[in-house]
């Protein structure tokens, strides 16, 4: 594929972005193919989950205390689910019949029904779920919960049921702010963002226990995470100023870093295409990380301000984020497919 000037990219895809239908370009690695409204939506969102038998996305908005459904059809179809108070994040699995909802409320957090959306119990997780991340060898969730969003000094990291959000383990954590995390199966490893402290937390998988920790080389407000297995390659974004890291993921060592769009709340790793997606502050930025310790910028598209939610999707050949209502201008969701 054709690198392309990013001035380029960003100009015309800008345009597109603004409300001009865009032209197809196969040089495009991101073509932006529809704007979705969100009408009465207002705030920020946090993070996607997709529902591969019925063609839907969620996504939380969690300052409007709802959950958004787009059901992607020729015409898509928006919905709301109310009576959250600050949504975060979303476990769909096909086959499953539970959609499991974290929510930063006491007691708020929820399952819902996967065919109807209507709520089947509310969950006992620590308050200030947040961040999740789903293993399907163990068929186990992890949750991080607590710290500073709701006014405690330490963090709670969970194991949970999926099925009926039963709490299975849970330990404490001394960190402010914990963020997303990753897993090596191999090894057993748990990967924890703790942001406040610019490291990451090694855990075991099962006993939760701590068994080493890295510091972040470079940048802070390190969020965004995703594992190579094939390549043994830890990716990191520090949000400020905004930094991928391409980590050994036996050691930790910094093997390569590349700017990025700032403060993103996502990061998606392609094992296919080797291509790490990055959407932040104003831009989605797509790179090749085909070739450990020279990562380099592919394609980069102007979205909008304090959009820094995203999904890659449809087994890699879309792309939506998430851009808040600001400006004068309704949310929207902006989809883009991904060509190869």
């Amino acid at each position: 594929m054709k690198v392309l000037s990013v001035m380029a990219t960003s100009v015309a895809l800008a345009s597109a972005a603004l409300g001009a239908s865009a032209q197809k370009n196969a040089a495009h690695i991101l073509q932006l193919t529809q704007s979705i409204p969100l009408p009465g939506v207002m705030g920020d969102f946090d993070h996607f989950a997709y529902d591969s038998l019925h063609n839907r996305l969620f996504l939380a908005a969690e300052d409007n205390g709802t959950v958004e459904v787009i059901d992607l059809q020729k015409t898509p179809h928006v919905r709301s689910i109310a009576g959250f108070k600050n949504p975060h994040s979303l476990l769909f699995r096909p086959g499953a019949s539970t959609l499991l909802v974290t929510d930063s409320g006491p007691d708020a957090s929820t399952l819902l029904d996967a065919s109807t959306l209507r709520s089947t119990d509310r969950l006992k997780l620590a308050v200030g779920a947040n961040c999740i991340l789903f293993d399907p060898k163990r068929k186990v969730v992890y949750v991080t919960a607590g710290g500073d969003r709701v006014g405690q000094s330490t963090s709670t990291l969970q194991t949970v049921d999926p099925d009926t959000g039963k709490v299975l383990r849970s330990v404490t954590v001394d960190a402010l702010h914990l963020q997303p995390m990753a897993l090596d199966s191999r090894t057993g490893r748990l990967f924890v963002n703790l942001a406040d402290q610019r490291q990451i937390g090694i855990y075991d998988q099962d006993s939760l226990n701590r068994i080493g920790t890295w510091r972040i080389p470079l940048g802070s407000g390190n969020s965004p995470i995703a594992f190579d297995s094939e390549q043994r390659r830890l990716f990191v974004v520090a949000g400020s100023p905004g930094i991928l890291l391409e980590l050994n993921a036996d050691s930790g060592a910094l093997e390569s870093s590349i700017p990025t769009p700032p403060s993103p709340d996502d990061m998606e790793f392609d094992p296919a295409t080797k291509r790490v997606f990055v959407p932040g502050n104003g831009a989605l930025s797509v790179y090749d990380a085909s070739l450990p310790g020279h990562i380099h910028l592919l394609d980069r598209v102007e979205t909008g301000k304090n959009a820094r939610t995203g999904i890659l999707f449809t087994s890699a050949t879309r792309y939506a984020v998430a851009v808040p209502a600001l400006d004068g201008r309704v949310a929207r969701v902006l989809m883009f497919d991904v060509h190869r």
